[in-house]
């Protein structure tokens, strides 16, 4: 049980990051691609990953900055939850306008797959710290990084789902991406984390 738990754990991250093109008909066929648990799973440890990479960057580390890290997590993953979603509801409307069918059930369940590449975050983060780069706005350029990434897997995956050209697919990914980090849920959110993260320097 728990090993084919496992081969298939390997196998949704193989064709999300390697073989986009196989994800429509794969996802029917693995367990863990249908359900809602692996979702909230890749979104925890992306949200995590963010709230901690954030306290990397921003020493003094003190008792304050656990409070960071536990309220920085929670609204990050508020965050991670809904922006696939926005990001895909845009998405779609700009492949309809190309005459395409609608398969946002598909794209979201792709997209929320895809935010597994924010848990980076923290280990850049790292490594940068350890080089003599920090601060919140060193934080905020790997994130924009990593939402520049995250577009342009879900550009890739978008353009097997719709059958896309290239071009379009990563220009209605990005478009996507600009719209969705305009919403003001996000941002409220990320806000609060970064004035959390500050007042946790104080405690």
């Amino acid at each position: 049980m728990i090993r084919d738990l496992f081969y298939d754990f390997v196998d949704l991250l193989e064709i999300v990051f390697l073989e986009p093109l196989r994800f429509p008909e794969e996802m029917k066929e693995i367990p863990l691609a249908n359900g809602s648990s692996m979702h909230w799973v890749f979104a925890a440890l992306s949200a995590l990953s963010i709230a901690t990479g954030m306290s990397l960057l921003s020493p003094p580390y003190t008792i304050g900055t656990i409070g960071f890290l536990i309220f920085g997590f929670f609204s990050n993953l508020i965050a991670i939850r809904f922006f696939p979603f926005i990001f895909v509801i845009i998405f779609d409307y700009y492949a309809q306008g190309k005459g395409r069918n609608a398969k946002v059930a598909v794209l979201l369940s792709y997209a929320r797959h895809s935010v597994l590449i924010f848990i980076l975050f923290a280990p850049v983060c790292t490594v940068l710290q350890s080089i003599g780069f920090g601060g919140r706005g060193i934080g905020i350029l790997v994130l924009i990084a990593h939402l520049l990434i995250y577009s342009l897997l879900v550009g890739r995956g978008a353009k097997y789902i719709y059958d896309l050209k290239d071009k379009d697919a990563f220009k209605f990914g990005y478009t996507a991406l600009g719209l969705s980090i305009l919403f003001p849920l996000l941002f409220n959110l990320y806000t609060a984390t970064t004035i959390l993260q500050s007042l946790a320097g104080d405690f």
